[in-house]
């Protein structure tokens, strides 16, 4: 294991917000919010240098839209608050690299590997779709480095992009349900009051449907048989995925801690005392990586932590110019009201506007007017449509990770035969949700 001295500052730092964000759980001191929100200020001094510069770029301008918009309406106040609630993103994003770590030592991914690997073509794309669900559900883009291997460089181009397209497909969708995911994050930011457990249902029903629509234009072919076989691949994966959910879940439904403190606190816990039980090798190899690891996430605590300063700033600016009010006036019917959110999401990810932008706007906005439209509703159909812009923006991290990983075209794996699922998937989840927010209001 890494000695302390040897560790680079921002690794240090990054360790140390998510121990503060631990300790202001249980003894939140008036000077605790303030010194944490310092040290991620420092944080990301140091660590924007190291950011890729096209990351840079959209960080810069979140960051000045939230300065320009704290400036006109005297949101200096905001800006600070929303870098002391970031701390708790910064924790979120620390227990991820922990459990990759974690994962990447358990015998069960190995072993779905090997049997993903023995599947027929149709099965196999089959396969990864439905692997890619339930591991991408923890590992996110991660799994795609499990995937990618198995189809290798050798094979054509068009096998490669077909299992790539079939790995986006399962891995986006698991933000509709998963708490480990950055999307669900956002959202409980500004819909804190949604149960979990409502929210991981739904989107699970809606991964399900997702399934079918998937299986009926990419992979007919398949028959019972080959899809038994294809989810039989990976039920080694399934106790430990669902181990993971339970904690929080558990948590959630016990305690009075939010969704990302349940994440912070349940899932550090559950990967050390696995590891212990697994070895002492095991549980230091872990550590070892996630020391390593903690260094690949710096783009996306700062990223995320421009986005929640723009949010803050977002809801002075429409409260200040009653832009809420405006919006509110025009009436739209709850379908026009899931409709906006889902397309303004997906369609500006075709030109190269990253989901957190207009995932953070469509969310300020339409949670804090009366649409007619539940919580629970809006926070779905925002993951859709980040579901969806993860498949097809050029700007999307799992486009980019898929397109080296299976060594495609970027362009074309975004402006691929996705587009026609997300068409069809998108429609059906209009006609979905405004059936259910009919039905539960």
């Amino acid at each position: 294991m890494l000695p302390l001295t040897k560790l680079p500052i921002n690794q240090i730092l990054l360790a140390v917000l998510w121990a503060s964000a631990v300790v202001r759980l249980v003894w939140n001191h008036p000077s605790l919010p303030f010194a944490s929100g310092a040290v991620l200020a420092l944080y990301v001094v140091l660590v924007l240098g190291q950011i890729k510069r096209r990351m840079q770029i959209l960080i810069f301008c979140l960051a000045l839209s939230a300065v320009g918009l704290a400036a006109l309406f005297d949101g200096w106040q905001a800006l600070w608050e929303g870098m002391e609630h970031s701390v708790i993103f910064a924790a979120f994003f620390g227990t991820v690299v922990l459990l990759r770590a974690t994962a990447d030592q358990r015998p069960e991914i190995s072993k779905a590997r090997q049997l993903v690997e023995r599947l027929g073509a149709q099965e196999r794309n089959s396969g990864l779709m439905a692997g890619s669900q339930f591991l991408g559900s923890v590992l996110n883009v991660g799994v795609m480095s499990i995937f990618a291997p198995i189809i290798g460089r050798d094979n054509s181009a068009d096998i490669r992009k077909a299992a790539a397209e079939a790995c986006q497909r399962g891995m986006c969708l698991c933000c509709l349900w998963s708490p480990f995911w950055l999307a669900m994050a956002l959202c409980y930011e500004h819909l804190p009051n949604v149960a979990l457990w409502k929210i991981m249902t739904l989107g699970l029903s809606f991964v399900m449907v997702g399934f079918i629509i998937a299986h009926l234009l990419y992979t007919r072919e398949v028959g019972i048989g080959g899809s038994i076989r294809a989810i039989g691949a990976l039920l080694p994966v399934l106790p430990a995925v669902a181990a993971a959910a339970s904690v929080v879940l558990l948590l959630s439904a016990t305690t009075s801690l939010s969704t990302l403190q349940c994440l912070v606190t349940g899932i550090p816990l559950l990967c050390l005392t696995g590891l212990a039980f697994q070895g002492r090798h095991h549980l230091v190899a872990a550590i070892r990586q996630s020391g390593k690891g903690i260094g690949t996430v710096h783009s996306e605590v700062v990223l995320l932590t421009a986005a929640i300063l723009l949010g803050k700033a977002l809801i002075l600016a429409i409260e200040k110019t009653g832009f809420d009010q405006t919006v509110a006036a025009l009436q739209l019917p709850d379908w026009g009201v899931i409709t906006a959110i889902i397309s303004t999401i997906t369609i500006l990810a075709f030109i190269g506007i990253h989901q957190i932008v207009t995932a953070t706007l469509v969310l300020v906005l339409f949670a804090s007017i009366e649409t007619g439209v539940l919580p629970l509703i809006i926070m779905e159909a925002t993951l859709v449509g980040w579901a969806f812009s993860s498949m097809t923006g050029l700007s999307a991290v799992s486009v980019a990770v898929a397109s080296n990983m299976f060594g495609v075209s970027l362009e074309g794996l975004a402006y691929g035969p996705n587009l026609r699922f997300v068409a069809v998937f998108g429609l059906i989840s209009i006609i979905g949700l405004t059936a259910l927010n009919r039905a539960l209001i």
